[in-house]
């Protein structure tokens, strides 16, 4: 029951909170409101009635007392018309007049029905308890107690004789208390359809005013999902001037920044996007740390030539074709593109089978810019071969550069004697220096080594190579 009911809420979504919570609160208000209203009815119908029927018996208790007294036919005759006339007004709720005459006995005094207009058959009023207090009443004086269906008032017909009290008998009248519990039941009842209307004319008005409010929210909701799939094109136009409306514009802030983000990844390497992610405060300054890893450079030859007989955007488009072939090969074998400086590719392979990796990249990168030439030649197209470095050592990898602009990479001899391996190789290929080639697993054909001189070293170096001719992939 509780899951279907988190269910429920959460499909209905803002709306359906808002209007319990309103419908709870509407409701809450209004029985507070209709119990102090009832209160307040009750007391004041209460004492009107009360009022209207103390009013009324000390008019019967005044006109009982010369019929009560002189007991004469006609004083009978008039106290029966006047409790007629009684019945007649049709006063709402008066249920019965009844008037008892007092008789004096042995044990005390009695008091029998006299007059009245009761449908009941009155008996002589024998309430004793009552009776004993009857001798200490004024002319003010009323009596009043209830039952579950009426009010009762008890006046005593009083004559004064020489300045003393004397009672003659008693004017009860009995009030209807159906007749203020009806009055009571509706205004309960005119509450409860007044909630009702309010409750309903409520979910309307969130409901439609709700669709106003949560319409550009899920708008947002949308957009962050089609960001999260990736979709970075995305950008909201919502013009609520409120706290809504400054979500969007900080929403719209935030894609931009990862639209800048996303640019800026492609001109950083991966190791540097990892070191950012990591742990940017403990990168943030110059340092690095020594590491044993492969390096790979990859350098398009006869580059110079073509570009002075070609135009900047097509010497671009051939150099982007060939840079963008061999950058998908490097990631394909786990590489990180370092950087690119000009038409050269700077990588690097880490883990103990780095070296392996490097070679088996070298060797994919010529194949396929073998069969991608033989493609563009038959499409006249321009054609290049590349010539590749590879060479493993310690290096320093971290941030080199100023305080204002640094770049993570690696340094180091052994990286120069990769770039200067790359920059000695032919178009199609590979230079590897003999220690790192012996590092290597790999079933390839390898000339047989031979030594270089290189810029920079005194002594030679001794490398090996793989050719197009060599190459077993």
């Amino acid at each position: 029951m509780n899951r279907r009911i988190r269910y429920v809420i959460k499909k209905g979504g803002l709306k359906l909170k808002l209007i319990g919570f309103t419908s709870l609160l509407i409701i809450f208000t209004i029985t507070i409101l209709s119990t102090f209203i009832i209160q307040i009815t009750q007391s004041s119908i209460e004492k009107k009635a009360f009022e209207v029927a103390t009013t009324s018996l000390k008019q019967i208790a005044d006109f009982s007392t010369h019929a009560l007294l002189e007991r004469s036919k006609e004083n009978e005759i008039n106290l029966a018309e006047m409790v007629k006339d009684v019945q007649n007004s049709h006063i709402e709720g008066l249920m019965d007049v009844s008037i008892y005459v007092r008789k004096k006995t042995a044990n005390g005094s009695i008091y029998q029905y006299f007059a009245g207009f009761s449908k009941i058959p009155q008996k002589d009023f024998t309430e004793l308890n009552l009776i004993q207090n009857f001798s200490e009443y004024s002319n003010d004086k009323i009596f009043i107690d209830e039952t579950s269906e009426f009010y009762r008032f008890i006046h005593p017909v009083i004559y004064n004789f020489q300045g003393k009290p004397i009672v003659l008998g008693l004017a009860v009248l009995k009030y209807d208390k159906e007749t203020i519990n009806k009055v009571l039941r509706e205004v309960i009842h005119l509450s409860v359809y007044i909630a009702i209307i309010i409750i309903v004319f409520t979910v309307l008005l969130i409901y439609f005013a709700g669709m106003h409010f949560t319409r550009p929210i899920l708008r947002i909701a949308d957009a962050a999902t089609d960001v999260m799939n990736g979709n970075l094109n995305v950008k909201l136009s919502i013009k609520t001037n409120d706290e809504i409306e400054e979500l969007a514009t900080r929403f719209n802030r935030m894609v931009r920044g990862l639209r800048e983000r996303d640019k800026m990844e492609k001109f950083v390497s991966d190791s540097t996007m990892c070191m950012i992610q990591e742990d940017s405060d403990k990168h943030s300054i110059l340092g690095g740390e020594y590491r044993n890893m492969t390096f790979f450079f990859s350098d398009i030859r006869g580059f110079t030539a073509m570009s002075i007989d070609k135009k900047p955007d097509e010497v671009v488009t051939i150099v982007n074709y060939y840079l963008d072939l061999q950058s998908q090969i490097i990631k394909r074998f786990g590489g990180d593109i370092d950087k690119f400086v000009g038409d050269e590719i700077m990588a690097s392979f880490s883990g103990d089978d780095g070296v392996d990796h490097a070679i088996e990249c070298a060797i994919a990168i010529q194949t396929a810019i073998a069969d991608a030439n033989e493609l563009r030649k038959a499409e006249n197209h321009t054609i290049c071969n590349v010539g590749i470095g590879i060479n493993y050592g310690e290096v320093i990898v971290g941030n080199i550069g100023s305080h204002d602009r640094m770049d993570f990479t690696s340094i180091g001899s052994e990286v120069n004697l990769a770039a200067r391996l790359c920059s000695l190789a032919e178009a199609g290929q590979i230079l590897i220096e003999v220690q790192t080639c012996i590092l290597a697993t790999l079933p390839c054909v390898f000339k047989p080594a031979y030594e270089i001189n290189v810029k920079g070293l005194k002594r030679p170096v001794s490398v090996v190579a793989i050719t197009m001719e060599g190459l077993c992939v």
